[in-house]
C-alpha cells in the first residue's frame, strides 16, 4: 500500500442480501475507503467513504456472478472475498440477510 493512494479495506467487508428469488440470491458487498490523512505526521489514514458492488449466487449450483463491480477494486480482491463468504454459506444451505468477511 502506497501512503499517497486511496485504499479499500478488503479485510472487513459487509455483505447484505438485497434480493431473493426461487433460484438466486443477490447481495451487495461494501467496504470502507481510506486515504492519507494530511494532518497526520505518522502517515495515518482516514476513512473517506464506502464503496459497494453486488453479486448473485445460484441456489442450485453455488455459482457466483458479479453484477456490479466495486469502484476501485481493480483486482477484484473485495469481490473474491465476498464471493467466497457467500459460497461458504451456500455450502451450509444458508442465505443470511447479513454477513461479513473479516480477516485477522
Amino acid at each position: 500500500m502506497k501512503p499517497n493512494k486511496r485504499h479499500l479495506d478488503w479485510m472487513c467487508i459487509d455483505i447484505e442480501k438485497i434480493a431473493e428469488t426461487d433460484t438466486d440470491v443477490d447481495y451487495k458487498f461494501s467496504c470502507n475507503v481510506s486515504e492519507p490523512d494530511p494532518e497526520s505526521r505518522k502517515n495515518r489514514r482516514k476513512v473517506v467513504g464506502q464503496n459497494q458492488g453486488s453479486l448473485r449466487i445460484s441456489k442450485a449450483t453455488g455459482e457466483v456472478a458479479l453484477i456490479a463491480a466495486m469502484p476501485e477494486d481493480e483486482d477484484n480482491r473485495v469481490y473474491i472475498r465476498a464471493a467466497a463468504k457467500t459460497i461458504g454459506h451456500w455450502q451450509k444451505h444458508e442465505f443470511p440477510d447479513k454477513t461479513m468477511f473479516a480477516c485477522g
